[in-house]
């Protein structure tokens, strides 16, 4: 297992992942076949999940880390821009508790591919170079608003553009379990 590569994921929950979905809906058509989601392993800090791992034991551990990291509540705050390519993004308004849950993930004993970026808690809207008119009514779009609580961690493999779910942490009573 994990020989296309594998994303380890907070899924966004109802009203703001359908939020988001708009968004990317609207400004990158092909972002939209992703779930709403916020990476916490593969697109910074540490890459995919390496091959040749026990899906087994790389869940299991997931679901440990859930355990004590999740719930997490969250709030977007910011459009922001990677100084390194054309990708929007929402930014976190309190980053500290995502960035907990993805040292415990790289602590975890996984094996991950490396990374060159460093880890940045944030959720992707639109991966395209738009042109200066589109990207200025990009960011003068509204944040999607309000609290909401992260409670579903989530793997992903990725074959071309068809993201395929691998597994979800359990979860009860809005708490992982």
């Amino acid at each position: 297992m994990f020989e296309h590569p594998t994303y380890v994921v907070l899924e966004l929950p109802g009203p703001i992942a359908d939020a988001v979905q708009a968004l990317r809906e609207r400004y990158d058509p092909r972002l939209a076949g992703y779930p709403a989601e916020i990476t916490v392993a593969g697109s910074s800090g540490i890459g995919p999940v390496l091959a040749g791992q026990s899906p087994e034991a790389v869940f299991a551990r997931l679901q440990a880390i859930a355990d004590r990291h999740l719930p997490i509540t969250a709030r977007f705050a910011q459009w922001r821009r990677f100084a390194s390519g054309p990708v929007t993004w929402l930014a976190l308004a309190q980053p500290a508790p995502l960035r907990a849950l993805h040292q415990a993930v790289a602590d975890s004993g996984i094996g991950f591919a490396p990374h060159r970026f460093e880890f940045t808690p944030h959720c992707s809207a639109c991966t395209l170079e738009l042109p200066a008119a589109r990207q200025a009514q990009l960011l003068a779009d509204p944040v999607p608003a309000g609290d909401f609580k992260l409670t579903r961690l989530a793997a992903y493999a990725v074959a071309g553009d068809q993201p395929q779910l691998l597994w979800r942490s359990r979860v009860r009573d809005g708490r992982a379990i």
